[in-house]
């Protein structure tokens, strides 16, 4: 039997460990709270001058947020194409 046939040995193809696997698509609770707050605010009633500004913070706080998380991306990916060549 083959390594790849028996169910408890490792995944010898596998580059992160079991128990990484499949967490990246979890919510973490920090983005969901961001999250929250924004639509709290984009929803509360009579939108006047100081929800706008606000709802404006938040969204800017976010993509501030998810502009760092493309850009170690993207320096990981750099580093790993710079290494194999």
């Amino acid at each position: 039997m083959s390594p790849k046939e028996r169910p408890d040995a490792p995944d010898p193809d596998a580059t992160l460990p079991a128990e990484e696997r499949g967490t990246r698509s979890l919510d973490n609770p920090n983005d969901t709270a961001r999250w929250l707050a924004l639509a709290d605010t984009a929803l509360s009633r009579g939108a006047g001058d100081d929800v706008v500004a606000e709802t404006e913070r938040l969204a800017r706080k976010e993509q501030a947020a998810i502009k760092r998380r493309i850009r170690r991306t993207a320096e990981k990916v750099k580093s790993h194409s710079k290494s194999k060549q």
